[in-house]
């Protein structure tokens, strides 16, 4: 459970996915240099499934909102995004190990990226 400003809410059912779910945040958000997002429109998203894997977490609660629901991870060698929500323009959240990382998502998904 995760406690968010509806109330507690059902989040993921152990407690070691729970951990790797934080590591994966908390890594995404670490290093401004390396982090951009942008809102994918639905016209993207075969894009974003041909590039990236998707990361063997169950789709899970967004913790702040109820319309970024569910998370789900993806990734690719030196990259890591997070989609929230299923809805058209949801929110992509990118991290790359470096610079030019960052800069494969945004040409993989060209949107209008955040930073």
């Amino acid at each position: 459970m995760v406690e968010s400003h509806q109330g507690w809410m059902p989040f993921l059912d152990r407690m070691s996915l729970a951990w790797v779910e934080m590591v994966l945040s908390e890594s995404l958000f670490g290093d401004d240099t390396l982090y951009d997002a942008c809102e994918l429109p639905d016209a993207l998203v075969p894009r974003l499934h041909a590039r990236y894997a998707r990361v063997e977490l169950p789709d899970h609660a967004m913790w702040a909102s109820e319309e970024g629901s569910p998370v789900r991870w993806y990734a690719a060698p030196g990259r890591l995004l997070r989609r929230d929500g299923l809805q058209d323009h949801c929110w992509v959240h990118a991290r790359g190990c470096v610079v030019g990382d960052l800069e494969v998502i945004r040409a993989d998904l060209p949107g209008s990226w955040v930073c």
